[in-house]
């Protein structure tokens, strides 16, 4: 599974609009920000489809990982050519057993957490945060995007930088 994906997931008061464009996608950020609401969206459709009241849209399926953690490796072989959506809450995503099942799948991970995966070879322009813009209020849609955590920008330091340290 090769590309990019657009995929917008939306409900009465929520949205989520984004594009995955690699094998692995990180999204990262504080508490209430969003992460796990969008898994939820996710799984919520998951199961109940059009009567949920959820839109998904994406090209390609959008699941969320949600299983037995002990059959974690047969559950995500079972995918194919999916965009599987995985929480921090489950510990096998910082294993080797995972990164080796990730090399070798047709499918695209995207990976909640906000600790460092070491075993995974993820680029640094495929880390994200939500931001989100739009009131709370009910009658008026939220609307979260991504934004990439560490900017691709090629700006040097200044060598004239001088700095100074302070004993108090």
């Amino acid at each position: 599974m090769k590309n990019k994906h657009h995929v917008v997931v939306e409900s009465k008061r929520l949205k989520y609009e984004f594009d995955i464009k690699r094998n692995i996608t990180v999204i990262q950020g504080n508490s209430a920000s969003g992460k796990t609401t969008l898994l939820d969206l996710l799984g919520t459709h998951s199961r109940y489809g059009k009567e949920s009241g959820i839109s998904v849209q994406s090209d390609v399926p959008c699941v969320v990982f949600g299983g037995d953690a002990s059959l974690w490796k047969t559950i995500l072989e079972a995918y194919q050519d999916s965009i599987v959506f995985i929480d921090e809450d489950y510990p096998f995503i910082y294993s080797k057993d995972f990164a080796e099942l990730v090399q070798a799948s047709s499918n695209y991970f995207v990976l909640i957490t906000r600790q460092p995966l070491y075993n995974l070879p993820y680029s640094v322009q495929e880390i994200y945060g939500i931001r989100t813009t739009g009131k709370y209020h009910y009658p008026e849609q939220v609307y979260h995007e991504f934004y990439r955590i560490y900017d691709d920008s090629n700006e040097t330091l200044d060598k004239e930088v001088l700095v100074s340290m302070q004993y108090v």
